[in-house]
């Protein structure tokens, strides 16, 4: 999820005193951070890049018969490629729904979210990136257990549901009961809201976007300065990455910078199957060519391989 983003963005100098310095080991961590690239400069954290795309993987949780939590072989349910563009100032996330149908390199035609389970988050980027042709430099895997527990750290975040939300799936221990009106969600509440499926898989992604904007606005307040040190070990304990903690500050503190009206959010166009989505090619090849190409797109990017998605 890229929430976790948002929230590392919210750093102040104020949160860097004495106090939280000495009880977070996150915070000690962006210390260095800060001195090892300069205040967080992007062209100090990639230099010689222009931008940098990255895959953003919200794990599966799954429990066995002692409701242990196990994440082994497990698929990805969230699945977003976010696109920093440092020359021109601007941030492009794309959500791509969990049961497109691709071919994965080597495995044959699957849903998406399956090459997490089989090859990890390295055979998702590669997957994407022959079937897409987007540059996917780097992956963040977050675990749902540090989405509950910042989410709850926050005090909850308000959000507005729009029609009954039931639904129980006791072997993934997810169980939402939400009516229309607005809600303070908290962490457990929050995690069913963002993963309820009874519905479709655009209609979650819609959530999910809605959920990044309320978590968002809940940061405007002061009163959240005060618990970043332990949401941000929450978040620091629970993901699996290919950045430096350094490298993802700094991509932080860009999104922080970036106006909202320069962060655009968008689904991959597609329409729902029996057992799979189908991507519409010609509109997924405009909208990816405007998403991660800087303007104006070149005439060189490769076309959307019609042969994974058929």
């Amino acid at each position: 999820m890229v929430f976790f983003l948002v929230m590392l963005g919210a750093l102040s100098v104020g949160t860097l005193s004495g106090y939280f310095y000495a009880s977070s080991k996150a915070v000690r961590k962006t210390v260095g951070a800060l001195w090892q690239y300069r205040g967080l400069d992007v062209a100090q954290a990639f230099p010689g890049q222009s931008s940098v795309t990255l895959l953003l993987l919200g794990s599966d949780e799954n429990r066995d018969n002692k409701k242990r939590i196990y994440t082994k072989h497990t698929r990805s349910d969230t699945i977003m490629l976010a696109h920093f563009d440092f020359t021109h100032r601007r941030i492009s996330v794309l959500s791509i729904p969990r049961d497109t149908r691709v071919r994965i390199p080597e495995h044959g035609v699957h849903k998406i979210n399956a090459a997490m389970a089989i090859g990890g988050p390295e055979l998702t980027a590669e997957t994407l990136r022959e079937w897409l042709g987007v540059p996917v430099d780097h992956y963040v895997v977050i675990y749902y257990n540090a989405f509950r527990r910042a989410v709850d750290l926050l005090g909850g975040v308000y959000v507005y549901v729009e029609r009954p939300l039931h639904y129980d799936d006791n072997w993934g221990d997810l169980h939402v009961h939400l009516e229309p009106g607005w809600h303070l969600l908290d962490g457990q509440q929050a995690l069913g809201y963002v993963r309820y499926r009874s519905d479709s898989d655009l209609a979650r992604i819609e959530r999910q976007q809605k959920f990044l904007t309320a978590i968002k606005e809940r940061f405007r307040h002061p009163s959240t300065y005060l618990k970043l040190p332990q949401i941000l070990d929450a978040v620091d304990e629970n993901l699996k990455t290919s950045l430096s903690y350094g490298q993802m500050l700094a991509l932080a503190w860009f999104a922080k910078s970036v106006p909202s009206s320069r962060i655009e959010m968008a689904t991959l166009p597609c329409r729902p199957g029996r057992s799979y989505v189908y991507v519409d090619e010609e509109e997924a090849r405009r909208l990816v060519d405007r998403l991660f190409f800087s303007p104006p797109a070149s005439t060189a990017t490769p076309p959307l391989p019609v042969s994974t998605i058929q």
